[in-house]
């Protein structure tokens, strides 16, 4: 069984390592340092192949923020991974036929990439309707998780003007973090299209960019890419993880959320072994379910539905209980976001 990415599994590619280091050094920090925390040999740098275990990586970020004292760090990492950083899902995104394309494909392969971030596109309601590429934790980040989100999109936005071979235009950037301090550098490189606290993080980009042709595009090599990618695919063993098909089985069934011992059975799995495995990935089933039902509540409040029905679609049996819920999860009554988010 595919258990999907956790901490320890070796799954960051060197070359992000060699990005983080080199950002790190222009900031002042000693790269040696940070290989010494990693362990990081110099014989695991020359390697092209060569892996680091998200948890070692992790603390290499951690330290790297730490002595900088540099904010948007995230920022230069993310920019500092060009195409080719991304390994053979890079060369395939590259040779893609069109942006369309090359979204598609990276969809489909960027686990091999050990991301702690499920990226999903979410569906046009019509032809028209901006692309939205929408990111969640797929390993609680803590104080990390702002570092990782602005590599994540930073490192996108960059290579989709570089595929495309122009500065986008109509896009819009979604943070769920506080405006930061440094939001200017945002600014600098998303352009002025920038919000924060948002219920979710994501890229919105014009309809009209999928169908543009790429200029190095070749069928041959996206196939051979996609062969190498469906190999490493099958030998990290991070195809369709746990996690996400708990999720996925959640949101398919809202406002019925199944208990675990339901969930495990509809998994093919037992309740003990969804319970250890949800616990090695540093959650529980009630955090995902949590997880999911903040989500959708957020996504609910963007509508007129009255508290009571959203209440009911969450599965709570009154709206009393979803409004202690909804303030453990957010510190907001819902009320009180619903007007916010009606004021901006």
């Amino acid at each position: 069984m595919r258990l999907g990415m956790t901490a320890t599994t070796e799954l960051v590619p060197t070359s992000y390592v060699q990005a983080l280091l080199q950002v790190a050094e222009e900031r002042g920090v000693d790269a040696a340092a940070l290989c010494r925390l990693g362990k990081v040999s110099p014989a695991l740098l020359a390697n092209p192949e060569g892996r680091l275990s998200f948890i070692d990586f992790s603390y290499m970020v951690a330290e790297a923020i730490s002595r900088s004292d540099s904010p948007g760090l995230g920022l230069a990492f993310g920019r500092h991974l060009n195409v080719s950083s991304h390994g053979m899902l890079g060369y395939a995104v590259m040779a893609s036929r069109d942006l369309e394309q090359a979204l598609h494909f990276a969809l489909r392969y960027y686990k091999v990439l050990g991301l702690a971030y499920e990226l999903e596109l979410l569906p046009a309601t019509d032809p028209h309707a901006p692309v939205v590429l929408q990111a969640k934790q797929s390993i609680p980040l803590g104080p990390l998780a702002t570092f990782a989100v602005e590599a994540l999109f930073a490192s996108l936005f960059s290579i989709a003007e570089f595929l495309l071979g122009e500065k986008i235009s109509g896009h819009q950037l979604a943070f769920s973090h506080p405006k930061p301090a440094h939001a200017e550098q945002y600014q600098a490189i998303f352009g002025p299209s920038v919000s924060f606290d948002q219920p979710w993080d994501a890229l919105s980009l014009p309809a009209h960019y999928l169908k543009r042709p790429m200029a190095l595009a070749n069928p041959a090599t996206v196939q051979m890419c996609e062969r190498q990618c469906e190999a490493l695919l099958a030998k990290l063993e991070v195809g369709d993880g746990l996690l996400s098909r708990v999720r996925r089985l959640l949101l398919a069934r809202p406002g019925d959320f199944p208990s675990l011992e339901d969930a495990a059975q509809a998994l093919h799995t037992s309740g003990r072994t969804l319970r250890r495995h949800l616990s090695s990935e540093g959650t529980s089933y009630q955090q995902v379910l949590d997880d999911v039902r903040r989500s959708l509540a957020l996504q609910y409040l963007e509508t007129r539905l009255p508290l009571h029905e959203i209440a009911a679609l969450l599965g709570f049996s009154d709206a009393s209980n979803f409004r202690r819920a909804f303030k453990q999860w957010t510190g907001k009554n819902p009320s009180d976001y619903r007007e916010r988010r009606d004021a901006d």
